[in-house]
């Protein structure tokens, strides 16, 4: 495959996703409040009594990634098809196959995380005398680290160097495309950290915390 035909592939199976996303992202919203609120009701003001250490931020950022990544679950298999279809892709330029590749990692690790049992987790520390949390929450945190972190650039900077790269094969109708998922993701983007920042708000609150 030469570098134009890689290109249109990518951003075939890349618009492909961001119209599907899109219009999942009222079923992405819903799925984060949903998790936020069955947390809220499950150990309202699990949290009041803890001490603010170095285990409480912990928990505190796995709580709140439980209720972003609860927002993948309505565009998985979309996920996966993206991955599928762009883990191979080949370009004469190392450095766009080498972040292509990472991104094909990411998508397939984001659509296979599992979610802790928040509630749980705080129970268990609560009944250890808050020394020790559960390896279910250091996992799942680990794992959220190793996505945002461990593959390269973070995800924004990694697609941002991608859309660059790209542009020295792109024609103007693949300009088009781009310019077309660019503005899906941003619309999307903003509907979920909309959703994401008031879902956080009251989560602390009925945990007993003034922030998480």
């Amino acid at each position: 495959m030469d570098d134009a035909a890689a290109t249109r592939a990518y951003l075939r199976a890349s618009e492909s996703y961001a119209r599907s996303s899109y219009a999942k992202v009222a079923a992405s919203a819903a799925a984060i409040e949903a998790r936020a609120s069955e947390i809220a009701r499950e150990c309202p003001y699990a949290l009041t009594y803890a001490p603010r250490d170095t285990e409480f931020g912990e928990l505190a950022e796995a709580t709140e990634m439980t209720v972003v990544y609860a927002g993948v679950a309505p565009v998985r298999s979309a996920a996966l098809r993206l991955a599928h279809a762009i883990a191979h892709l080949n370009w004469s330029s190392s450095r766009l196959t080498r972040l292509v590749r990472s991104q094909a990692v990411e998508e397939r690790s984001i659509a296979g995380l599992g979610l802790p049992d928040v509630c749980a987790d705080i129970a268990a520390w609560r009944m250890s005398a808050y020394t020790t949390l559960l390896p279910s929450a250091m996992g799942f945190l680990a794992r959220v680290h190793k996505i945002e972190t461990g593959v390269g650039p973070s995800e924004e900077s990694r697609e941002a160097v991608i859309w660059r790269l790209l542009r020295h094969e792109e024609d103007t109708v693949e300009r088009r495309t781009v310019k077309r998922i660019e503005e899906l993701e941003a619309l999307k983007s903003r509907r979920l950290t909309a959703t994401i920042a008031v879902a956080r708000r009251k989560l602390a609150a009925a945990l007993g915390v003034s922030a998480l």
